[in-house]
């Protein structure tokens, strides 16, 4: 007679390998297909959401040799030694600016300042146009010929000016002004309209014109001339602040006497100024990595002190007049990424994706692959119930001769289905409690063994 002792070691050998079959096939089929399809989903995310960061990008200035040329050649550089190639593209000024944001077809910054897109047509950026920040103030200075009789802005009605050339950096600002203070319709521009500052700085020391108004670079010459110059004075404003908060895309500044040279000190006296501040804009489709990179050059370049600003003023939030880019503010609230203090721009970036799309995917592919075993232990549970129910029938059915014959015959159904039971490791010691009780019960009705009572019945 076979022992219940021998039929556990034959049982438990002929499981092992089913188990192991099944932990080496069947799981790692499963979860090869898993690992397959969570790689092949997160690289669609990663490509649908993030896609890979452009390989060269190009950077809109003033003309050749203007300040924001000159910046622009800077920012190329920093981003070159980045591994993104940089083109450095010069314009006749914020209108062109805008009219080749409006057509790119690529990554694109540009160099616009703030208050310029009111001078294209219908007065607003193209759509989709975003800021990513203030870098630097370019006042905007207004001369005066001392004939004039000029003591403030309010006086100007009924004078000659010159406020920049359509779509000028200066005309913007200059029109806002004039518009804040009633004059609009007040002064005489025609025909100085379309006077660059160097002609408009002829006209005032020729006495053509009354006031120029001038958006140019600290120490360009059509700065210096007409403050250094007998006849010319510049105009200190006297609402700065009040224009200021009424429109903040500007900031106000005093320019100290003697700033831009001690010994003829010039300017010969303290001249508050309006100041519009130079924009990094770009297409609302920047990629992100690309926001922080040109914010890195930023902080790097402008953040510093300077002739008219205290360190940490710029980069900035503030003085815009077009929508914050979002990874832009993001930038500003948090900072640039940690990686980047120890990491290559490329891996750091590679890095900070995988963060923001492969973990969310791992925690779902993590929590899939956690409830496989749990569906797999209900279906053990389940199937282990149906037989014991099966059993019970068995175990209250009559004992007659007849009657056992039968009865055996539904026992060995019943084993027959247990063998073909995938069963996992944890759920071993069940199986093979339902195999022993399997085991009893044939036993007993073979050898005409009086049944159990219910109070010993499984």
């Amino acid at each position: 007679m076979v022992t219940a002792t021998d039929w556990l070691l034959t049982e438990l050998s002929g499981v092992e390998m089913s188990t192991a079959m099944y932990g080496s096939s069947k799981a790692k089929w499963i979860l090869g297909v898993g690992a397959v399809a969570s790689l092949v989903l997160l690289v669609a995310l990663m490509s649908w959401l993030r896609p890979a960061i452009p390989k060269e990008v190009s950077i809109l200035s003033g003309p050749e040799g203007s300040q924001s040329h000159r910046w622009a050649n800077r920012y190329a550089d920093y981003v070159q030694e980045h591994g993104i190639r940089a083109q450095v593209v010069t314009t006749d000024g914020a209108g062109e600016v805008l009219e080749e944001l409006a057509h790119s077809d690529g990554p694109v910054v540009a160099f616009l300042l703030s208050g310029a897109e009111r001078e294209v047509p219908g007065g607003q950026a193209p759509a989709g146009l975003e800021s990513l920040g203030s870098l630097y103030f370019q006042p905007l200075w207004i001369f005066l010929a001392k004939h004039a009789g000029i003591t403030d802005i309010a006086d100007l009605a009924g004078k000659r000016i010159a406020a920049g050339p359509p779509e000028s950096d200066a005309t913007a600002t200059s029109r806002a002004i004039l518009e804040a203070y009633g004059l609009t319709d007040q002064v005489v521009t025609k025909p100085f309209e379309n006077l660059e500052p160097s002609e408009a700085a002829d006209a005032l020391l020729e006495g053509r014109i009354d006031v120029a108004f001038f958006a140019s670079d600290l120490g360009d010459d059509s700065i210096m001339r007409p403050l250094s110059a007998d006849g010319i004075e510049p105009l200190s404003a006297e609402h700065v602040e009040a224009f200021s908060r009424l429109h903040p895309n500007v900031g106000q500044l005093l320019i100290p006497e003697g700033l831009f040279d001690l010994e003829h000190m010039i300017p010969r006296e303290d001249v508050r100024v309006i100041a519009p501040a130079m924009n990094l804009v770009a297409p609302q489709d920047l990629h992100p990595a690309l926001v922080d990179l040109f914010l890195d050059a930023a902080r790097k370049l402008h953040g510093g002190r300077s002739l008219l600003t205290e360190r940490g003023t710029f980069p900035s939030e503030d003085y815009t007049s077009i929508p914050m880019n979002p990874d832009a503010t993001r930038y500003y609230e948090n900072g640039p990424s940690g990686l980047r203090k120890w990491l290559p721009f490329w891996l750091a970036t590679l890095v900070d994706r995988l963060v923001v799309y492969v973990l969310p995917v791992l925690l779902v592919a993590w929590t899939v692959f956690k409830a496989i075993p749990m569906l797999v232990g209900l279906r053990i549970t389940v199937a282990f119930g149906q037989i014991y129910k099966r059993l019970k029938k068995i175990e209250l059915a009559s004992d007659d001769e007849a009657q056992r014959t039968q009865l055996l015959i539904e026992l060995d159904k019943i084993e027959a289905e247990t063998t073909r039971l995938r069963v996992g490791p944890r759920h071993l010691a069940p199986y093979f409690e339902l195999r022993q009780n399997i085991h009893d019960m044939r036993t007993r009705l073979i050898e005409g063994e009086p049944k159990m009572t219910s109070a010993n019945s499984f």
